[in-house]
């Protein structure tokens, strides 16, 4: 039977909430419902280019394929037109982004090339009982010399005095975002060269974020259980042991099927040895769960 959460995991996770120190790492897996999964685009993607490999769900790698088939402008609109018509619907109260709204982070992390973050956020009122709407900002990781070549500036660069706040929330793409089409992290020479710049020139990511992710406890969600290109940047961006100064780190897996109790062991075995805490089970349970357990712990 998987491990769950303490209630001392849950009070140590509360408290740094509380405190702002706590963060958000988001995968596309927290839209799952709403959008396609990078894997399913793969798959569709797969069959309508007729991909020769095994691996019709590794989206970097089919996205490779595609790219070089059809071009990179095909690849770009065949993804904006899937993920804009996908998520034009309204959001529901109970979807794992408004809940996750409501809470009183500062500042985000996603994987995500999407808008429904922000959307959630700005018809939340920030989990403190504030009268006006969240007002997100939003930036994305300056991977290639292209984007850091543009003259697009950094929210930072616009505004030297911003500070992440629970009013002011600032939401960071790491993979890009849909707009900025030069930004999006698609096929693998994307993803390498994202790893490759992130380690080599840090300041690609903003010093906020730095600090965020090496100095505060992380909150993984959405996030694929075996994917590489993820855990490889998870490594070089927020560093192997969260046992320190990032005390509390929390990742959400949802339970596997049945007969997988060998997978169940080694995940908490190898997130256990860098002090990361597992919680098996949807990210709307989880963030239902710590939604009720933060309101309480506000009322009390």
């Amino acid at each position: 039977m998987p491990s769950q959460l303490a209630e001392s995991d849950w009070s140590l996770l509360l408290s740094q909430i509380e405190r702002g120190a706590c963060t958000p790492f988001l995968g596309p897996g927290l839209n799952h419902g709403r959008l396609p999964l990078p894997g399913d685009i793969a798959m569709k993607w797969a069959e309508e280019g007729g991909y020769p490999l095994e691996d019709r769900w590794n989206f970097p790698r089919v996205a490779q394929f595609m790219a070089q088939e059809r071009g990179p402008r095909w690849l770009l609109d065949d993804l904006a037109t899937t993920l804009s018509t996908a998520g034009a619907t309204s959001m529901a109260e109970d979807d794992p982004l408004s809940v996750l709204a409501e809470l009183p982070f500062t500042t985000y992390v996603t994987t995500a090339y999407d808008d429904l973050l922000v959307r959630a956020l700005r018809a939340s009122k920030g989990g403190r009982g504030e009268k006006t709407p969240r007002k997100p900002r939003i930036d994305h990781c300056r991977w290639s010399d292209g984007l850091r070549s543009s003259s697009m500036a950094t929210i930072f660069e616009q505004d030297p005095h911003y500070v992440p706040s629970v009013d002011e929330p600032f939401v960071f793409h790491l993979n890009g975002q849909l707009p900025v089409e030069e930004s999006l992290v698609l096929t693998e020479d994307d993803h390498f060269d994202l790893l490759v710049a992130t380690a080599r020139h840090p300041n690609r990511v903003p010093p906020p974020v730095q600090r965020a992710l090496r100095g505060g406890p992380l909150l993984f969600l959405g996030q694929p259980l075996t994917d590489w290109n993820f855990r490889a940047l998870r490594r070089s961006l927020c560093g192997a042991d969260f046992s320190g100064l990032q005390l509390g780190t929390v990742s959400v897996h949802a339970p596997l099927p049945e007969g997988n109790d060998e997978v169940v062991r080694l995940v908490e075995r190898n997130d256990a040895r860098g002090g990361v805490k597992v919680y098996w089970g949807s990210a709307q349970e989880f963030l239902q769960e710590l939604r009720e357990r933060w309101s309480r712990a506000s009322r009390s």
